[in-house]
């Protein structure tokens, strides 16, 4: 899952010598409110975000005259998309620009769009149910959870882990491909493991449906 595997190019990127008030048309047509910004020989400059432009002061202005505007967000087009996701959400963008080694422009990731494609990935497609551990830091071995799995004909399908907020332990949520865990529970309560949560198939369908709903609605406000 390359970043250069899912660039769009169907916006021509900003020079300096662009004036603010049709930069603001343009972002108002397109519906983003971050543009990419390049030099002569299309090195990429930064970004420019709609909120900052409309404190520009005064009209006529040039993006030349508030270079103070222009933030760095980028990724290169060899980084992982799992990469490009939490850039875009460090800044809170509507779109990333993807540069070369060099800082060429090369065009940019439709964050919209690289949801969309991972909602179609099979860990969101193939039938299961998902399950939320709470481990010890010092425990967390994904090679033997995976065992007690597989140890019941089953297998991980997809994972996600995170830090639990109120204490140093980790939360790991695994899809499995198997709509009855009660025998894979059993195995991790065997080996100690606290269980925190259970979504079989048709709660977590609903609850992921609900969901993805609700972010498809914030991105296009």
């Amino acid at each position: 899952m390359k970043v250069k595997d899912s660039i769009l190019n169907d916006i021509k990127p900003l020079s300096l010598s662009d004036d603010i008030a049709e930069v603001l048309d343009t972002m108002e047509e397109l519906k983003f409110s971050h543009l990419p910004v390049v030099d002569e020989e299309r090195l990429y400059l930064g970004v420019v975000c709609e909120d900052d432009l409309l404190e520009a002061d005064g009209s006529g202005q040039a993006l030349s005259q508030n270079k103070h505007f222009l933030r760095a967000y980028s990724i290169q087009e060899e980084a992982n998309l799992f990469e490009a996701l939490k850039v875009v959400g460090q800044g809170n963008l509507s779109l990333l620009p993807v540069v070369n080694q060099k800082q060429a422009y090369m065009g940019y990731l439709s964050p919209l769009e690289l949801i969309q494609d991972m909602g179609r990935q099979l860990t969101f497609t193939e039938a299961g149910s998902v399950l939320v551990l709470e481990i010890p830091t010092r425990d967390y071995q994904l090679s033997q959870i995976a065992q007690i799995v597989e140890s019941e004909d089953a297998r991980i399908i997809g994972f996600h882990l995170t830090a639990a907020q109120q204490s140093d332990d980790l939360h790991l949520s695994l899809k499995i491909n198997q709509k009855d865990l009660g025998r894979i529970l059993k195995n991790f309560e065997r080996y100690s493991y606290k269980v925190l949560m259970v979504f079989h198939e048709s709660v977590f369908d609903n609850t992921l449906a609900e969901r993805y709903e609700a972010f498809m609605k914030y991105l296009n406000v």
